[in-house]
């Protein structure tokens, strides 16, 4: 009977400390069941921070330069000097757009027919290379960013015979990498 007596009081006094506990907190418990509770904004009184009416933001997604469709730049036979007209959208869009892209850099692969031996179709692949490097550079991409490789005659766009074929073999890829 002693023992049934212990646990009744320990009850008793189990719950008197929660009421007193319960009874301590500094919440106001509400009636309603709203699951979204209510939120006081707190407020800071002002301070003597002069703020800047113009802050410097990085550019946003839409205003850096897109990414050219078209990475090839085309030559005329046994050239490897720019042709303004056909190289230009391809050459600018690329500038503006490694500009905007300072952490990529590119690989301009010299393209030939398959006409001349394999020996001038490498220095001439090569060139090409190097005039679209030059234009790139000239127009302020750093030169540490662009790498020239010559594949001659051994990556035709084109397969078949003909100057139709022939004048797509004639070229220099931009490749970002």
């Amino acid at each position: 009977m002693q023992m049934k007596t212990m646990k009744n009081i320990l009850v008793m006094v189990g719950i008197g400390l929660a009421l007193v506990i319960g009874g301590c907190s500094n919440t106001k418990h509400s009636t309603t069941t709203s699951s979204t509770p209510t939120v006081k904004p707190v407020v800071k009184p002002a301070s003597k921070v002069v703020v800047p009416t113009t802050q410097p933001t990085a550019p946003s997604a839409s205003t850096l330069a897109v990414k050219p469709t078209s990475n090839s730049v085309y030559f005329s036979y046994n050239r490897s000097n720019l042709e303004a007209s056909a190289s230009a959208s391809v050459l600018d869009g690329y500038v503006s757009w490694l500009n905007d892209h300072s952490g990529v850099s590119v690989t301009v692969e010299g393209n030939c027919d398959e006409r001349g031996s394999r020996e001038y179709n490498l220095a001439l692949g090569q060139a090409r290379a190097d005039r679209v490097k030059d234009y790139l550079v000239g127009h302020g991409v750093p030169a540490s960013r662009i790498d020239t490789v010559s594949f001659g005659e051994e990556r035709p766009a084109c397969t078949d015979s003909g100057e139709n074929c022939w004048a797509q073999n004639r070229r220099a890829d931009i490749v970002a990498r």
